[in-house]
């Protein structure tokens, strides 16, 4: 699964009441600043860099993505991300809202598995009365979710075939390289590999430098090693230092 975003959100008391708006209108941070704070978790996260809210929402505005008396323009997500280096492409240009059968609902959660991070702008329903972006990080059994707005459980860990019922569009962010590094693999997986090796190595001749000789029985003979089936399996430490110090007598 995909590392966690950077989490902030955009009713943080430290910038809920700041502006983030153009002329005309009184917008906050806390009432439209959702699509830059979806931008700022990822972008702080794939760069190490600190950009809060306030800072991509100041970028929103001077680059004139901020729309008068409503949110956030749609084209802003590509130009933020690559101010910062990181590729991110809008997924599809008509709404996919009230359309849970579309296949690139499918496609964005092999993307998340992958290792991408995804902006999704949801609908009416649960995150929104209106209009809501949204981070993915994650798509398992839930759809996992950095919610600008709320730390309700239902809006972070999302019903699958409710987000696919409320979701309008995808973005989607490159962050492979962040989410591959340093891989632990499970238990069951380094299982998976030595049995994996185990079998290919039973299937390959025996070397010839393998075979036993009798010079392997003369040295089992005379103690230096414990059995002749050893020398072609691991060797214990104990083995090993008996070797060494009987090797020297």
């Amino acid at each position: 699964m995909n590392k966690q975003p950077v989490s902030y959100l955009q009713t943080d008391k430290r910038w809920k009441s700041l502006p983030y708006r153009v002329k005309g209108e009184t917008a906050t941070i806390g009432g439209s600043g959702c699509g830059p704070t979806a931008a700022a978790m990822a972008i702080e996260t794939l760069t190490g860099q600190t950009f809060t809210p306030v800072d991509a929402c100041k970028w929103s505005v001077d680059h004139g993505y901020k729309a008068l008396n409503a949110g956030t323009y749609y084209s802003y997500f590509v130009p933020q991300f690559k101010a910062f280096g990181v590729d991110c492409k809008q997924l599809l240009g008509s709404s996919l809202h009230n359309k849970p059968g579309h296949p690139i609902h499918d496609q964005v959660r092999r993307y998340l598995e992958e290792g991408y991070y995804v902006i999704a702008l949801m609908g009416p329903g649960t995150w929104t009365s209106g209009g809501h972006y949204i981070l993915l990080w994650a798509w398992d059994d839930k759809v996992r979710i950095n919610d600008p707005a709320s730390t309700k459980d239902k809006r972070l860990n999302g019903d699958p075939e409710t987000f696919k019922r409320e979701v309008k569009q995808y973005w989607l962010i490159d962050a492979r390289d962040y989410n591959q590094e340093d891989d632990i693999v499970s238990y069951d997986k380094f299982k998976e590999y030595m049995e994996q090796y185990e079998t290919e190595k039973a299937a390959l001749p025996t070397p010839a430098w393998a075979v036993q000789t009798g010079e392997w029985i003369q040295a089992h003979e005379a103690g230096i090693i414990a059995d002749l089936s050893r020398p072609q399996s691991h060797v214990t430490r104990a083995e090993a230092a008996a070797m060494v110090m009987r090797s020297k007598k």
